[in-house]
């Protein structure tokens, strides 16, 4: 079983690569909607990005991540809310908690099944699990072209096993006892790229199935795709990037 990827190394980073706080509003815009009001819990709170959007919203907002470097960016936009802690041991008591949120997270937990029966363990009686999935490129570019060659090449071993969890969420979450109220989709513009700077991206390891790849697989796959990105036509010529996210809201039975 995979471990759960730390995001210490990207804290820095992380909000000037992930669309900053408009992403974070984006995605309290789109889940709000769907969720009860009450204390909401947030699986992966990272930088504290979305947490702040939904705080602004009104909502009580709680969050847990493993990355010390992350929550010392959360502390400062949601101060006192959040703390260090793993997804598969919720720091919370049984039923406390009207809603969970997991955004872009539950690829990148070790276990999927353990997370979600935790989940299902805080929530209390009709309350709501959020998960937003990983966006997939509307309008293919040449750029999303070159890097979706990449990634199938890379979808091996303990990315294949996450990405075998996350298609299997709403069988795990059956399971735990969570239905399946809603399947949603979330569609945004999430900024443009030059081939230029998808290169030097990829090249500063900006994305985590990049973190922890054997000097062969480096230089079999990454390698190569630097070189297709920087052949690319019009290299300082902006792609634009609309992405398209699955959003699956879970509930707890009622008493």
């Amino acid at each position: 079983m995979p471990n759960s990827v730390n995001f210490d190394r990207m804290a820095d980073r992380y909000d000037a690569t992930r669309g900053g706080e408009q992403r974070g509003s984006l995605v309290a815009e789109d889940v709000a909607p769907h969720l009860p009001k009450g204390r909401l819990l947030e699986i992966g709170v990272g930088t504290g990005l979305i947490a702040a959007a939904f705080a602004g919203l009104g909502r009580e907002v709680v969050g847990i991540d493993l990355s010390e470097k992350m929550l010392a960016h959360a502390t400062r936009r949601v101060p006192g809310r959040v703390v260090r802690a793993d997804a598969s041991k919720l720091p919370v008591a049984d039923g406390c908690v009207d809603a969970c949120l997991a955004v872009h997270v539950m690829h990148l937990v070790g276990d999927a099944p353990a997370v979600v029966a935790e989940v299902a363990r805080v929530l209390r009686p009709g309350g709501r699990f959020a998960v937003v999935g990983g966006g997939a490129n509307v309008d293919l570019s040449d750029i999303t072209e070159t890097m979706m060659g990449m990634q199938s090449q890379l979808e091996r071993g303990a990315l294949k096993e996450r990405g075998a969890q996350v298609a299997a969420l709403a069988t795990t979450a059956e399971r735990a006892g969570l239905r399946l109220v809603e399947d949603l989709v979330s569609v945004h513009e999430v900024g443009q790229t030059t081939p230029a700077q998808a290169a030097e991206g990829v090249e500063q390891r900006l994305w985590s199935r990049l973190w922890d790849l054997s000097a062969e697989t480096w230089a079999e796959v990454v390698e190569p795709t630097i070189v297709l990105l920087r052949r690319l036509p019009d290299q300082d010529r902006p792609r634009s990037s609309v992405l398209r996210s699955p959003v699956q809201i879970f509930e707890a039975p009622a008493v």
